[in-house]
């Protein structure tokens, strides 16, 4: 049986894949355990790769990856499980990575609680080319605080066919009519287990909990349409407000950056 660890990683894994979908221009390598998405840009995070088993050995892991990002850029990031992955971690170090951060992994595992939105806040779903570009935005600047290149960003989320497809639903948070807030949940293996991903608020609605309220419209759309799980990747903003959601960690990942 699966253990609910290796089953949310193997979420995070999947979920790269479903990214590799978006840009023409992106690759995707997925074999001898690697699972790892080289976009055009030469920045870490369009360079990015999970070890999705242990079939390989540590040094060949690396020898492999280090192949597949030698082709368009320098840069690279590695998400290695804390005590599962140590010992590609030693390799990755000696190969000239850093350690960037932490993150953890969270898991729902029911629907959360009903909330009504904030007053003056409408909540709805994406459903046009430009919802899908107006999030975008939100994003970019958002994760501007995580230092992502606003292009970054634009590049990652405006894709409409993907990001409104059957398999995926985007949680938008409107003041006035604007969105101001966003969320996406990506249904995963059949659509028995969900990821959420790219939570962002506008600067001018900070401080209202509009994170709180499209991840949890996202999550529990994920166990309206079936999911028994939900899974993400917190950064140090966002996971304080998942935990007190009913999110809670089973995990960490080192964030392994080659600059």
């Amino acid at each position: 049986m699966v253990s609910l660890e290796e089953r949310a990683h193997r979420n995070f894994c999947d979920y790269m894949r479903w990214t590799s979908r978006l840009d023409p221009a992106t690759t995707l390598l997925d074999e001898s355990g690697i699972v790892a998405t080289r976009a055009s840009s030469d920045f870490p995070t369009s360079r990015s790769a999970n070890r999705s088993d242990r079939s390989v050995a540590p040094e060949q892991w690396a020898d492999l990856l280090d192949a597949f990002f030698a082709e368009g850029g320098k840069t690279a990031c590695v998400n290695a499980r804390i005590g599962e992955d140590d010992d590609l971690t030693d390799v990755l170090l000696e190969r000239g990575f850093r350690e960037w951060s932490t993150t953890p992994e969270m898991v729902c595992e029911q629907a959360l609680e009903p909330r009504d939105a904030p007053d003056g806040v409408h909540v709805r779903f994406a459903s046009t080319a430009d919802d899908i570009a107006a999030y975008a935005r939100i994003v970019a600047e958002a994760f501007a605080h995580l230092l992502l290149p606003e292009d970054i960003a634009l590049e990652a989320i405006d894709h409409p066919a993907e990001f409104l497809g059957d398999d995926s639903v985007v949680a938008l948070a409107e003041i006035d009519g604007s969105p101001v807030a966003g969320a996406q949940a990506v249904m995963l293996d059949g659509g028995e287990i969900a990821y959420v991903s790219w939570v962002g608020c506008s600067n001018a609605a900070r401080g209202r909990g509009l994170g709180d309220t499209v991840t949890r419209a996202a999550t529990n759309a994920a166990f309206d349409r079936g999911a028994d799980l939900v899974t993400l990747e917190a950064s140090h903003f966002g996971e304080h407000t998942y935990a007190r959601m009913g999110y809670r960690e089973l995990y960490r990942y080192r964030m392994l950056l080659r600059l």
